[in-house]
């Protein structure tokens, strides 16, 4: 009986790992079929980009209004602890961009496409996954930039 059991579960182990390369994709079509989420969640996170790239810049023009005011008449319109607190958090938000990942998305899709033209169809899948993870990443870094630029904003708001 234990012999069974030993082989039945043997068989078991053994059939799966033989068919872990069926998962992949193999052909073009399988490839296609799998990276359509990847391409929709890119864009759904591009798309999602975009709209707080508009709003932090529309939050920074308070700061740069009245930082250029500082720069061409030598005086500051709000008083110099705000300024002072509103500088330090425009230092965190450098901080924050200095601390995104180098590595491009535009490369890893660069990359995605090369290994399609080799037929290295799971290469180009993990590269296409990568690019994902690294869009959620940014997409995570604009919102904390954006927190921040909402203090910077309220900070000047209530200064006025």
């Amino acid at each position: 009986m234990k012999k069974c059991m030993k082989l039945a579960v043997t068989t078991v182990v053994m059939g799966c790992l033989l068919s872990f390369p069926a998962f992949a994709a193999e052909t073009r079509a399988e490839y296609k079929e799998a990276v359509t989420p990847i391409r929709e969640e890119l864009k759904a996170l591009e798309e999602e980009m975009d709209a707080v790239r508009t709003e932090n810049k529309a939050l920074s023009a308070r700061f740069s209004e009245i930082r250029q005011i500082r720069k061409e008449t030598g005086e500051l319109i709000i008083s110099k602890d705000t300024w002072k607190k509103a500088r330090e958090l425009k230092t965190r938000i450098r901080e924050v961009r200095s601390s995104m990942d180098s590595l491009s998305i535009k490369s890893l899709r660069t990359q995605a496409r090369a290994a399609v033209k080799e037929k290295d169809f799971d290469a180009a899948l993990k590269a296409m996954g990568e690019a994902m993870e690294q869009k959620q990443d940014r997409l995570d870094s604009l919102k904390e930039i954006n927190a921040i630029w909402k203090q910077i904003d309220d900070l000047l708001e209530a200064e006025e």
